[in-house]
């Protein structure tokens, strides 16, 4: 501004500046003599915050110099990745303060994930919201709906306090597992039914909450990547996101829900690991499974959102115990290096003697507490720390933990529950079919399967699911389909199977020619 020869007012309401940002090697010759300088001339410091951007190195670690031969064309990298792609995996790798290795067979994982990632969501959003729009309004959000709205704000809090303090590293980290993990893996895919509808509309709160969402999200991500979120906010509203308001903290955030939700995807990752242990596919029902979770976690939000989870871990019956005594026994291991830092030489008689610890004792300990043991002349005291606490199944369930969560399943198959399961398998191929076919997810097909006894048994018993599933429109078990557009013969857990698809049309007759196929 000429200061001080003109622009006095433009000066004094800009000076000191809210933040100076350069590369560490301008220590001495920016930072230090702007510094210098303010304080000579006006006493004041020319700047409130600094950022410091360390080096950019090689994939190896080293500086990257002409010489070397190993310094990156930058316009190459755009042309092939994208802009908005590289900056966010600048931001996001690593704090900016730090030396940062620069990798390009890495931008893939760690930012071009996040954008592939978002960009499904918002094509799954415009295939099923129809013609919604949020002047529509929309009907009453369910604890799902409710559950993601206060994880959403959470984010925006999370987001605004980690850019208000200069840390863009943590605050695109926030909203990247945002996008990626409760939006994208959990909440759009426990809630896919309520969109996918066949003979009917997407439910309106469904829609309306994972447009509100996606608009968040685009407005946060806008500093960090301002072309893709300017596309999605064009695409959601019809304006450019820089020219809406950045999302505001300080919203209502229902932390029971977000702790309730937190449980039960523990608990359903928990059933998953304990499926993988025995070979138990998840599309295999199972009669029942029991839960233990934290005391304090448990309340009216976590016990309305047991249906998702029963639905989730494909079980008939959920069942939260008291306790998760019956289900594993409690083992202490002791930590030797907490233990060796209060009583040296003696850790190893120490260490031994924490097989005496009671199951009320580990679970004091595991709850943060202290766990004491009477000795001839002196009372030893464990602390948390020193004592890891791990479970072992005590009875024929199949049983996975994480601290205090437990996720117990029955493995126990009654004949009822195998034709479920191969109902379900005979979905999940037909769906694969349907898309090798190149079908949009529209499309009412004829579907004919032939083959395996105990597979068309199953198909018969569960025709209307099937049907449903798969948009189904005729299904015909134990024959043939005259000129599918596409069939296969295929494995089902082990039985042979012919599957064969073709478009449905309404004004063919239902009792058109069949060839038969063996049971």
């Amino acid at each position: 501004w000429h200061y001080p020869f003109e622009h006095e007012a433009e000066f004094k309401a800009h000076f000191p500046a809210q933040y100076i940002c350069e590369g560490v090697d301008q220590t001495r010759g920016w930072f230090y003599s702007l510094l210098a300088i303010a304080t000579t001339v006006f006493d004041s410091p020319a700047y409130e915050n600094v950022i410091v951007n360390e080096l950019v190195l090689d994939a190896e670690g080293q500086k990257m110099s002409k010489s070397k031969g190993n310094v990156v064309n930058p316009w190459e990298v755009l042309a092939q990745f994208g802009a908005d792609t590289v900056r966010l995996y600048l931001l996001a790798s690593s704090q900016v303060w730090l030396p940062k290795r620069f990798d390009t067979r890495t931008i893939p994982e760690v930012s071009g994930k996040f954008f592939d990632t978002l960009r499904n969501t918002y094509r799954f959003f415009a295939s099923y919201a129809g013609g919604w729009t949020p002047a529509d309004g929309d009907s009453a959000p369910t604890l799902a709906d409710r559950w993601l709205a206060s994880r959403l704000q959470t984010t925006v809090d999370a987001v605004n306090a980690a850019w208000g303090s200069y840390d863009a590293m943590t605050g695109c980290k926030a909203l990247m597992d945002f996008v990626v993990d409760d939006l994208s893996n959990w909440y759009v895919r426990v809630n896919r039914a309520r969109f996918w509808a066949p003979d009917r509309e997407a439910d309106p709160a469904a829609v309306a909450a994972l447009h509100q969402a996606l608009m968040v999200v685009s407005r946060l991500l806008a500093p960090a990547a301002p072309f893709a979120s300017d596309w999605l906010h064009r695409s959601l509203t019809g304006e450019s996101v820089h020219l809406a308001r950045f999302p505001s903290p300080g919203g209502p955030i229902v932390t029971s829900l977000e702790d309730g939700m937190g449980a039960v995807r523990t608990l359903a990752r928990l059933a998953r690991s304990a499926r993988e242990t025995v070979k138990l596919r998840v599309r295999q029902p199972l009669a029942r499974m029991q839960v233990a979770i934290p005391a304090g976690i448990r309340g009216p939000e976590f016990d309305s959102l047991l249906e998702l989870l029963r639905l989730e871990v494909n079980v008939k019956l959920v069942e939260v115990v008291a306790t998760d005594a019956e289900l594993v026994r409690l083992k202490a291991k002791p930590n030797f290096r907490s233990l060796g830092k209060r009583f040296g030489k003696r850790t190893p008689e120490i260490a031994a003697l924490v097989a005496r610890l009671t199951q009320a004792q580990l679970r004091e300990l595991e709850a943060g507490g202290t766990a004491s043991l009477a000795l001839p002349g002196e009372t030893i005291v464990y602390l948390s720390e020193d004592v890891a606490v791990e479970r072992e199944v005590t009875s024929d369930w199949v049983v996975a933990s994480d601290g205090p969560y437990v996720a117990a399943l029955d493995p126990h198959l009654t004949p009822e529950l195998i034709r479920e399961g191969l109902a379900r398998e005979v979905v999940h191929h037909v769906q694969r079919l349907r898309k090798d076919a190149d079908y949009p997810y529209s499309t009412r097909i004829d579907l004919g399967v032939a083959g395996s006894a105990e597979v068309l048994e199953a198909v018969r018993a569960h025709e209307e699911f099937i049907k449903a599933e798969t948009l189904t429109r005729r299904l015909v078990a134990g024959g043939r389909l005259p000129a599918p557009d596409l069939e296969r013969s295929l494995e089902i857990e082990g039985y042979s199977v012919i599957v064969g698809l073709r478009k449905h049309d309404a004004g063919e007759s239902q009792a058109g020619p069949l060839r038969t196929g063996t049971g």
